[in-house]
C-alpha cells in the first residue's frame, strides 16, 4: 500500500514499492573503536527517477567520514551504489539506523526508499574484558618526591655546568650559542624509565600505569608534531595525526588499550602492562627525528678535496 503524504504544488512524498528497489550490504566483521567499516546501498529503478544525494544522514552511534555514489544503467534501468564509510564510536556497540533514500519522478513526487538497519558488533582488546564497570573518577598517582627532586636536582646541576660554559665563551670572547631546549623524545624516553621502576602494574595499579603511559606519549606527541594531544579523544588526536599525514604504528592500539584500563576498569595482565612500556618506547625510537651533524659533512668535504 502506498503512503501519500500531502506537500505544496500537488506533490507527494511516495513510499517506494514497486518503483525502486532498495538493498544494504554490511562489509565488515567485527571491529574496534574508531576502526573503519564500509556499508553499501545499492537502489535499481527506472531511467525517469531522478536520485537525490541525501544531505544529512543519520549515522546513529558512529560517525561518516566518507561517501561515494555511482550510477550504471541497463536499458531502461538504472542501478545506483553508494559507498559509505564510517567509523564506531561506542565501545560495546554500535548501530547505524534505517535511512531514507529520495527519488524525484518527472510529475514531481517524491519516491522514498529505505535502507536496513546495521548492528556494529565491538571487538574488545584487552584478554580480560568480561565484566565492564561504571566509569568512576580518573584515580592520580602519588607523587614521588625523592625521585622527582633526584630529577630536579639533576637539571639544576646541568644548568649550572651549561653557565659556566657559556660564561668562559664569553670570556675568551668568542659567541655565546643560544641554550638548546631537552628533545622531546630524550625527555619520554626518561619519563618510561621512571613509570618502568615505580613497578606499579606488580602492586595492581594498572590504571595509574597505563596513565602514566599514555600521557607521557601525549605530551611526547605534542612536543614532536606541534599538534595538540592531552585534552583530546584517541580519535581526534588519532584523526589530527592523518590530516597531518603521520602515521605512527602502534600507537592507535596502545592508547585504545590505555583507555579500556582507565575508563571500562578492565583488568590486565603484569607482562601486558610492561609490554605497554615497552611498545611506547619502540614508538618514541621509531619517531624521533634524525639529526645529521653537518660539520662531519664539511670534514668529509675537506678530505675529499685534499
Amino acid at each position: 500500500m502506498l503512503v501519500l503524504v500531502a506537500v505544496a504544488s500537488r506533490a507527494k512524498v511516495i513510499t517506494a514499492v514497486d518503483e525502486v528497489t532498495a538493498k544494504t550490504e554490511a562489509r565488515f566483521d567485527s571491529l574496534t573503536v574508531g576502526q573503519r567499516f564500509h556499508i553499501l546501498y545499492t537502489f535499481t529503478y527506472g531511467d525517469s527517477l531522478a536520485a537525490v544525494t541525501p544531505e544529512k544522514f543519520n549515522a546513529g552511534t558512529c560517525r561518516v567520514m566518507d561517501s561515494v555514489w555511482n550510477e550504471t544503467k541497463d536499458g531502461s534501468r538504472v542501478t545506483r551504489t553508494g559507498t559509505m564509510t564510517f567509523i564506531p564510536l561506542s565501545v560495546d556497540s554500535s548501530v547505524v539506523p534505517a535511512n531514507a533514500f529520495d527519488f524525484v519522478s518527472p510529475a514531481g513526487d517524491t519516491i522514498r526508499a529505505w535502507g536496513d538497519e546495521i548492528q556494529v558488533p565491538i571487538k574488545r582488546i584487552a584478554a580480560t574484558a568480561q565484566d565492564l564497570r561504571p566509569l568512576k573518577e580518573q584515580w592520580k598517582a602519588p607523587i614521588n618526591y625523592w625521585l622527582w627532586g633526584g630529577i630536579a636536582a639533576g637539571l639544576l646541576v646541568a644548568i649550572a655546568a651549561l653557565v659556566w660554559w657559556l660564561n668562559g665563551r664569553r670570556r675568551r670572547g668568542q659567541a655565546i650559542a643560544p641554550q638548546a631546549a631537552i628533545p622531546p623524545d630524550v625527555i619520554a624516553l626518561a619519563e618510561l624509565d621512571r613509570i618502568a621502576a615505580m613497578n606499579l602494574a606488580a602492586r595492581g595499579e594498572f590504571k595509574s600505569h597505563y596513565t602514566l603511559v599514555a600521557d607521557t606519549m601525549r605530551r611526547y606527541l605534542e612536543a614532536r608534531f606541534r599538534i595538540e594531544a592531552m585534552d583530546r579523544t584517541t580519535f581526534e588526536l588519532m584523526d589530527a595525526l592523518e590530516r597531518r599525514e603521520v602515521r605512527i604504528a602502534g600507537l592507535n592500539a596502545l592508547l585504545e588499550e590505555a583507555d579500556l584500563i582507565k575508563f571500562a576498569k578492565v583488568t590486565p595482565t603484569v607482562e601486558s602492562a610492561h609490554a605497554a612500556v615497552q611498545r611506547a618506547r619502540e614508538i618514541v625510537m621509531a619517531t624521533r627525528p634524525v639529526v645529521v651533524a653537518e660539520s662531519v659533512e664539511a670534514s668529509a668535504e675537506t678530505g675529499a678535496g685534499r
